[in-house]
């Protein structure tokens, strides 16, 4: 007998209906950071990029480093918009969904990869910034349904073009590497659940010809 391919897609759309924002995590592995790393590892190498270029550099911070990411996250947001409109604000947000989980995914482009890219063909130069670009959403798509199938709770973030550099010095990597988004990730409460949200009519978005 034949085996016949397996051509249901409800596992596919049932996880696709798992990602959500969630704004209430704690810090619990709820499955081992073995896997989250083993998630990642697979992500990066098994992700299309534009002429198999491989720009998206990716920093697990777990512990002291975890925390240490969010406290220069709010000292600097404290310095920009004043301690009084940050506790108003942001402070709620930060302690019960980035802080307060168990680690934070950073995404990085390695900028050097475009300028070489961009040397060795100069007839697609003004594209490889773009695709670079691009495909950091594939990769921050990509872990997001990875953690939730996991069992964690997870969000996106950009807290960008404030303090990288002191971002980038608290994960050892290079200057060259350009933080483009946080993915803190925790346990989700018990209680957890989620209004839907409105989408905009199918019509709009996909057409048929």
């Amino acid at each position: 007998m034949t085996n016949q391919p397996n051509t249901s897609l409800d596992s596919l759309y049932t996880l696709l209906n798992k990602r959500r924002s969630q704004y209430q995590i704690s810090a619990e592995w709820v499955a081992p950071q073995e896997q989250v790393e083993e998630l990642i590892e697979h992500i990066l190498q098994k992700t299309p990029s534009a002429f198999n270029s491989q720009p998206v550099r990716v920093v697990l911070l777990t512990g002291e480093q975890h925390l240490a990411h969010w406290q220069l996250i709010e000292d600097a947001l404290i310095d920009i918009i004043g301690k009084e409109r940050y506790e108003e604000e942001t402070a709620p947000k930060l302690n019960s969904a980035f802080r307060s989980g168990i680690a934070t995914l950073l995404f990085f482009d390695d900028t050097m990869v475009t300028k070489g890219l961009q040397e060795q063909m100069p007839l697609y130069a003004d594209n490889f910034a773009r695709w670079a670009h691009e495909v950091q959403g594939s990769h921050q798509l990509l872990a997001w349904l990875g953690l939730s199938q996991l069992g964690f709770g997870c969000n996106l973030q950009h807290y960008t073009g404030m303090v990288d550099d002191k971002i980038k010095e608290l994960a050892g990597v290079s200057a060259e590497w350009n933080l483009v988004a946080q993915m803190p990730f925790g346990k989700l409460p018990a209680d957890n659940t989620l209004e839907p949200k409105e989408k905009r009519p199918i019509d709009e978005l996909f057409k048929v010809l």
